[in-house]
């Protein structure tokens, strides 16, 4: 089971330096179904921390709704995510009916970014999303999803009373993003990933590998044929994991 610790900042700069085999996804879903999803999210087993901000635009919602979409009625979970991990996040809430949708994700009137989305099922999904700001330079509350086996090293008392000063100085500074409750602020964390047999960890890579395509519509064969699978599946078998047999009870 994970735990969640907040601190103020931007996705970008506390991400800044673990970007490498990581990869973004905007979650879409009706704002009254964001307690389920929390939970959810908190008992995932994924291996290495997911960094998050939830973005909920208080300027430019005109422009969102001229795209067909209520914004007050939504919430968006932003999250960088390491790729090998996705298809573990996105396994039960695959189950429960999310899919991968086709939004462009439109900033400050630019051109479209790169971005995964998945959206709930009963959520409004948009051809096009118009944003007010870049929703990596948003400042506000952002959230570090901490894997179990994991430590934390506390920061020394004269760090600790610095950072507390310069987040007394900047708690005023931000009304455009939507002020979370947490039961835990941390502000300076070092994380330390437990490790695991290769075996184990590459049979669990093999199967979000499995679901993150599937996501997509796509059957066995198409899976089996996709780069994504053959690159995963080449390691695992290298390693006498079985793929074939997950493969095929997969889809079952």
């Amino acid at each position: 089971m994970a735990r969640t610790e907040m601190k103020r900042g931007t996705l970008k700069g506390i991400t800044v330096g673990s970007n490498e085999g990581r990869t973004h996804v905007l979650l879409l879903m009706p704002r009254a179904h964001r307690p389920d999803y929390e939970s959810k999210i908190d008992m995932i087993a994924h291996t290495e921390t997911v960094h998050s901000t939830y973005l909920r635009p208080r300027e430019g919602k005109d422009a969102i709704r001229d795209s067909g979409m209520e914004p007050d009625d939504h919430s968006f979970h932003l999250i960088n995510i390491a790729t090998r991990d996705l298809g573990v996040w996105m396994q039960n809430l695959i189950q429960q009916g999310w899919n991968r949708c086709n939004m462009e994700i439109i900033p400050n009137n630019s051109k479209a970014m790169d971005i995964m989305c998945f959206a709930h099922p009963s959520s409004t999904v948009v051809e096009r999303l118009p944003l007010p700001w870049n929703p990596f330079d948003v400042e506000g509350r952002c959230y570090n999803h901490i894997p179990d086996g994991t430590a934390i090293i506390e920061p020394a008392p004269e760090e600790l009373d610095s950072e507390k000063e310069s987040e007394n100085l900047s708690s005023t500074d931000s009304d455009d993003v939507e002020v979370e409750s947490v039961e835990a602020i941390v502000e300076t964390t070092k994380v330390v990933v437990a490790e695991a047999p290769a075996s184990e960890l590459l049979e669990e890579e093999v199967r979000r590998t499995i679901d993150l395509l599937r996501a997509d519509g796509m059957d066995m064969m198409q899976v089996m044929e996709h780069p994504k699978f053959a690159e995963v599946s080449e390691r695992a078998s290298a390693a006498n994991v079985d793929v074939w047999t997950m493969v095929v009870s997969t889809f079952q």
